[in-house]
């Protein structure tokens, strides 16, 4: 038997192990899904809004732009009020000492480094931005709407297109005012007004152009009127940065915006302004991709739920089916021996009557015996019947008003009759008034079954007397029967309420019984709303003393 359950144990252990690692495979499968799911998210999400702010600081740094090729040459060293941050503005006539406005120390660093700054720019040498996107398609879309959900190869040709849109768009925008500013030029021609300005002079002007030269950021033109000139703003870069990324800050709360100063980053580099030298490092939204946390979906919990009630409940089953089939064994090991020596006491003794081999004097013993077996017998097939119904839910009770003092005396003769086939005698303690309302018969049985367990076990006891006392307290009825046996130790008190506790061996090396009275009369106890509790004689001797309490109605 114990080698049977060891292998229903390994089998049980084995699925409980294939089941429990399915759901640890299922569930980082889907947490690292998951997880994979929420940073492609946040990259489309900072991808999308990082095309947005690109197109917002390049207006910005477009119409910066605009502001300052809109100043005439002329005026170009008065001062004008304009947005762009800056350090100092200078102009130099054909390659002579500069002049400027602004900070002096700025001015005088500007002065040192102008030859080789203005060293390669010509005439002509305008950014032409229109002139470079000219070949892009004219219908290139506008900045795209709505969060692109693909991998990074799709979003890095996404980017690379807005980025030549944004590229098409700043210098359309700039062709677009050297026109305007040309055809004002013309019309100012035919009546011209009493002060001179830059757009009565037809001058062929170049572009403000952003150049680096080493950790300063320029605006530099070139332009011509009886001889070469170049113009040029020294930018506050921080402030520049600042102002620019004011307009991706709701967007972007995190960006930054780094110098972009090789040629390859700002060709190849889609997330470059199109406007001014800088790359816009997006930074995150308030949480790092890496930071976002685990969570398990409700049918992920609901399956991990599913599966440890599973578990729980095939290990409840087992171990109650293998509970049940070692009782099983246990009572009928018991019942086997319980039967078999009245049985062959019966045999014996009825062969021994039949044949005469019994004296005349001697037949009255040998019934006695006969029918002490018959009794035995009777009260094991009244237990056994009387669980039954029980566990199947079929018993009855039969409640009825009683005094209680007179049903235990109605009981005495049975209970006599019991006790002095083990050489004990009853001390039935005289009681009255105490009235109440229960099942006559069952309390007759969980009574009998007690007095049957004293004379089985306190048979040799001294003195050899059992005694059966009732009290009544306010709520309750307490029933006491105490008798001088060897008692029951504090370790087998609950296990003798357990049916069917004792295993063949047992059977065999104990009192006669299967172990169902105690579990019998504990359910009938429970059944009239009381209980059985089993301790030592009050007053410290051995012994044992079971109490019985019912309530009072």
């Amino acid at each position: 038997m114990k080698n049977r359950n060891c292998w229903v144990w390994i089998a049980f252990a084995c699925c409980a192990c294939l089941v429990l690692g399915a759901m640890l495979w299922l569930t980082r499968s889907v947490i690292h899904t998951e997880r994979d799911r929420a940073l492609a998210e946040i990259r489309a999400e900072i991808q999308e809004r990082t095309r947005l702010s690109l197109w917002r600081m390049d207006s910005l740094g477009a119409s910066l732009l605009l502001e300052e090729n809109s100043v005439p040459p002329q005026l170009f060293l008065s001062e004008p009020e304009t947005r762009l941050p800056e350090t100092a503005r200078f102009e130099t006539p054909d390659g002579a000492a500069i002049t400027g406005t602004g900070d002096k120390a700025a001015l005088n660093r500007v002065g040192a480094m102008l030859p080789t700054l203005i060293s390669g720019l010509k005439t002509d040498d305008s950014p032409k931005l229109a002139e470079k996107t000219a070949t892009k398609d004219e219908n290139t879309p506008l900045p795209v709407q709505g969060k692109i959900r693909g991998d990074i190869e799709a979003q890095a040709a996404a980017n690379i297109a807005e980025k030549a849109n944004r590229e098409k768009w700043v210098g359309d925008a700039i062709s677009r005012q050297k026109q305007n500013y040309a055809t004002e030029e013309d019309a100012g021609a035919a009546t011209p007004e009493p002060t001179p300005s830059a757009r009565e002079i037809s001058n062929p002007i170049g572009e403000f152009r952003p150049t680096w030269f080493g950790d300063s950021l320029f605006l530099i033109r070139r332009g011509m009127t009886i001889t070469n000139f170049a113009q040029g703003i020294l930018i506050d870069t921080e402030g520049l940065k600042k102002l620019l990324l004011t307009e991706a800050a709701q967007l972007l709360p995190n960006a930054t915006l780094a110098e972009s100063i090789k040629p390859s980053d700002v060709r190849d580099d889609s997330f470059v302004l199109a406007s001014f030298p800088f790359k816009l490092v997006p930074g995150t939204l308030g949480e790092s991709p890496e930071s976002i946390p685990r969570t398990i979906s409700a049918s992920l919990l609901a399956g991990w739920l599913a599966a440890f009630v599973a578990l729980l409940a095939a290990y409840f089953l087992i171990a109650n089916v293998m509970k049940l089939s070692e009782r099983r064994a246990s009572f009928v090991s018991a019942v086997t021996h319980e039967l078999r020596t009245p049985l062959t006491t019966f045999r014996l003794y009825s062969d021994m009557l039949s044949s005469g081999a019994v004296r005349e004097e001697k037949r009255p013993a040998y019934l006695g015996v006969l029918s002490r077996e018959a009794d035995r017998l009777s009260h094991l097939v009244e237990n056994v019947l009387a669980f039954s119904k029980i566990e199947r839910g079929n018993a009855r009770s039969n409640v009825s008003e009683i005094e209680l003092c007179e049903t235990l005396e109605n009981f005495r003769e049975r209970f006599e009759s019991r006790l002095d086939a083990a050489g004990l005698s009853l001390n039935l303690v005289p009681c009255q008034g105490i009235r109440t309302t229960l099942d006559t018969s069952a309390l007759e049985h969980i009574l009998f079954n007690l007095i049957d367990n004293a004379a089985k076990y306190a048979a040799a006891s001294e003195p050899p007397v059992v005694t059966l006392e009732a009290t009544q307290s306010d709520a309750n009825i307490l029933i006491r029967i105490s008798d001088n046996g060897p008692g029951i130790a504090a370790s087998e008190r609950a296990r003798i309420f357990q049916a069917f506790h004792k295993s063949a061996e047992q059977a065999a090396t104990t009192q006669p019984g299967v172990g169902l009275g105690l579990a019998l009369s504990k359910r009938l106890t429970r059944s009239m709303g009381g209980k059985l509790t089993c301790q030592s004689k009050p007053d410290g001797t051995s012994g044992a003393t079971f109490t019985l309490t019912l309530p009072r109605v």
